[in-house]
């Protein structure tokens, strides 16, 4: 008799848990995407992005080059349910609705026709730049003799932990450098935001870039996320957001991608000492962020500083080429 009891447990068990299929990871559902939506018209090429919102719930957001310089804008919810997500939304008149699986979004736009996405992963020519002649290397995964870190309870100084692909791990309290500028230079830094999917506006992989007159360049996922002025990623924290801005900024890549920001920092002397204020071009992977912007703070000798806010970011690397006056 038990032993009846216990085999029709194990049958009745057994069945719901067959039918049970793992739910996608959330970070291999966010990302980049680019499909096509056809209707009537022909087939429309779009781009997407896939956030992340935590508890299994996604973020589309799609745009569409309509010629003449404007661009058609689709926004979706998308939930996990069993082995796929499900994403929909009202576009206009039409209702949206569309399926992940295996790397890959279709769905129906209604009168707008029908859309299929698959996930990309594309090429970003700013990493792994190598330090030119003359250039100063502030950190990569075994030099660490430009930067100073805190120090711990016991006061030694804090060990750097290197990672598998070679980014540093942001050390308690921040990094900064010990060398300091006083002219023009071009800086390049890579960096890695960690996954937060449930966070929100500065809660999702928050660091920064300080210059040597102190204005900061932000660092955070604003992959399809947004804050306020200046908070995103690449912004002038506080007061100027990329130019490549839309919601969010469009140079950002997803968490977990190593990114780049290149920057030519200018400085005007007078007298052989730092004098207004400087202006910047900035580049994040590649692509124009801020041309010739004059910053908030004036020009004075400095370091670079990167920020600890809490948040496991990775840097790599950094290095600085001054130039010298002509």
């Amino acid at each position: 008799m038990s032993r009846l009891i216990a085999l029709m447990v194990v049958a009745c068990v057994a069945i719901p848990m067959a039918a049970l299929a793992a739910a996608p990871a959330e970070e291999a559902v966010q990302g980049l995407y680019e499909g096509v939506r056809t209707d009537a018209a022909g087939a429309h090429k779009f781009e997407a992005r896939v956030a992340a919102c935590g508890k299994g719930e996604f973020k589309v957001f799609l745009r569409e080059q309509a010629g003449e310089g404007k661009v058609n804008k689709a926004e979706l919810d998308g939930k996990t349910a069993g082995d796929a997500v499900a994403f929909q939304g009202k576009v206009g008149e039409d209702n949206w609705s569309a399926t992940y699986a295996d790397g890959a979004i279709k769905g129906d736009c209604g009168k707008a026709g029908k859309l299929e996405m698959k996930r990309v992963e594309r090429p970003n020519p700013a990493l792994g730049v190598k330090p030119p002649q003359g250039a100063i290397l502030l950190l990569d995964a075994k030099n660490f003799q430009e930067m100073n870190v805190g120090k711990t309870k016991d006061g030694k100084e804090q060990e750097w932990k290197v990672l598998e692909d070679g980014g540093v791990l942001i050390p308690k309290g921040g990094m900064n450098t010990k060398r300091r500028l006083e002219g023009s230079f071009k800086l390049h830094v890579e960096f890695k935001i960690p996954f937060v999917p449930a966070g929100r506006s500065q809660g999702r992989g928050n660091s920064g870039v300080y210059l040597p007159n102190g204005d900061e360049i932000q660092v955070l996922d604003s992959f399809g996320m947004t804050t306020y002025l200046g908070g995103g990623c690449g912004g002038l924290y506080k007061y100027k957001d990329p130019d490549v801005f839309d919601t969010f900024s469009l140079a950002s890549l997803p968490p977990l991608v190593w990114q780049a920001y290149d920057v030519e920092y200018t400085v005007t002397k007078k007298d052989g000492k730092p004098a207004g204020k400087p202006t910047v071009t900035v580049y994040h992977n590649g692509i124009k962020i801020h041309d010739k912007f004059q910053l908030e703070r004036d020009a004075k000798p400095g370091g670079f500083s990167f920020q600890d806010h809490g948040n496991p970011v990775q840097y790599r690397n950094i290095w600085v080429l001054p130039i010298e006056e002509k």
